[in-house]
């Protein structure tokens, strides 16, 4: 599982402290705290000095100020410059602090999909930095109305590296021609590479817009390549996992002739099957990887028992549910 960039939200609810600060009056390379947010002292010094864009933007205006964040075993964090079109953000986040300390409940995917409507950069910043947490079956219930082109110009940019992979499935999610060129493009020139980055999101953008055409090609170009590292596959295994749970009875079924074909290939590749159902509580592979386990075709004992665990987990839920069933 990839884990998601702490967004500005997640520093703002979370954090021990947090302040707004402005140059010292009497060093203005040093922050000074003007105001306490959450915290019950201003807490020790911001040793980060002033940068010179900062300090120039800041005596532009004498009500803008600087969030920063303080946790125990990191210290002071920069959150975010805090001018006129910022203060809703935090405003809005200040008041449901607890609320959306974990998770992400309906109140805040409500505000982050309403500001998928503002031209501020710093929104645009913080709706794909949100939506990055959102469960893909979640995702995909959304009224998302984030411009391809947006997408696209983002995704191959420096800057917008760590949110590569939100924007490669909301591409998919698009389903426009240019996205589907791009989603396309990428795919072919992965399948002939020992390492692709993000090829997870990219493959589950794939399989969002080709369906069961798109898990077939996956296997036969990826999977089904014996030259191919599990380690890449692994990536492949991971979008077909989230795909699997998602209620498309076709797509499911093609899914499972892949994964049966992996494996009846390459008996070593039980574990990255294993680790990656598993992480979604899918049980529905169990009957593929215990041949494996009884007829002695994994090699190591750490994948033995990543399998096993596998199967043990799967019988367990096996048994919860006919006991359900004959209550």
């Amino acid at each position: 599982m990839v884990k998601p960039e702490r967004t500005q939200i997640d520093w703002i609810v979370e954090s021990e402290k947090l302040v707004l600060a402005r140059p010292d009056d009497e060093n203005p390379f040093a922050f000074d705290v003007t105001r306490i947010l959450v915290g019950e002292d201003e807490g020790p010094p911001i040793s980060q000095l002033v940068d010179s864009m900062t300090r120039r933007k800041l005596a532009t205006d004498t009500s803008e100020t600087v969030l920063f964040a303080h946790n125990s075993d990191i210290g002071w964090r920069r959150v975010a410059y805090v001018d006129e079109s910022y203060r809703n953000i935090l405003d809005t986040a200040l008041e449901y602090r607890v609320t959306w300390q974990t998770g992400m409940p309906q109140s805040r995917l409500d505000f982050v999909t309403a500001l998928q409507n503002s031209s501020v950069p710093t929104h645009k910043a913080i709706v794909i930095g949100e939506l990055d947490k959102v469960p893909y079956a979640d995702l995909r219930a959304l009224d998302l109305r984030i411009p391809s082109e947006e997408l696209l110009r983002d995704l191959w940019a420096r800057n917008g590296y760590p949110y590569q992979a939100i924007r490669a499935l909301l591409l998919g999610l698009s389903g426009t021609p240019s996205a589907r060129a791009e989603i396309h493009d990428y795919i072919n020139r992965a399948s002939d590479r020992i390492w692709a980055d993000n090829l997870g999101a990219f493959a589950a953008a794939f399989i969002e817009l080709e369906g069961v055409a798109g898990v077939e090609h996956l296997a036969s170009r990826m999977l089904l390549d014996p030259k191919q590292p599990l380690e890449k596959l692994e990536q492949v295994v991971m979008a077909m996992s989230v795909h699997h749970g998602l209620d498309n009875p076709e797509l499911q079924e093609a899914i499972q002739i892949a994964i049966h074909d992996l494996i009846n290939q390459r008996p070593e590749a039980g574990v990255i099957v294993a680790r990656q159902f598993s992480l979604r509580s899918d049980w529905s592979q169990s009957a593929i990887l215990e041949p494996l386990v009884r007829e002695r075709k994994i090699a190591t004992l750490g994948d033995l028992l990543t399998v096993s665990v596998y199967l043990a987990k799967s019988r367990e839920e096996a048994a919860i549910a006919d006991g359900e069933r004959n209550e």
